[in-house]
């Protein structure tokens, strides 16, 4: 189970690893590590929902899909386990992987849908 936070946000992705204190998410060199706040409470929004219903087995990522900033080109940007990646890269990875059967994502997403309205 994928839970995707899209955004538009223009410029260089940089992730700032201080020696005191903890990592941000620079974004055109501002700040936006509030972008991972609101992706980990997705996920764990989807989490609850899905302990609910007896698929707390169910393994749950979240990606932050930057569609306009400048991601680095030869690694992968991971920040909290989560990774920031470009919609492209983000439907490759997205497509190779197919662990659970279309009836069951037909359930779950209909389990979601209800219990997660849109906002």
């Amino acid at each position: 189970m994928y839970v995707i936070d899209a955004n538009a946000h223009k410029g260089k992705v940089r992730i700032a690893r201080p020696l005191f204190g903890s990592e941000r998410l620079l974004i055109a060199g501002r700040g936006w590590t509030k972008l991972l706040d609101g992706l980990d409470r997705q996920v764990e929004a989807v989490r609850q929902v899905l302990s609910g219903v007896g698929s707390a087995d169910t393994p749950i990522y979240g990606d932050l899909c930057l569609t306009n900033a400048d991601l680095p080109w030869l690694r992968t940007a991971r920040m909290r386990g989560r990774l920031l990646m470009y919609e492209r890269a983000l439907a490759r990875k997205l497509n190779s992987d197919r662990a659970l059967t279309p009836a069951a994502v037909g359930s779950l997403a209909r389990t979601l849908a209800a219990a997660l309205p849109p906002a």
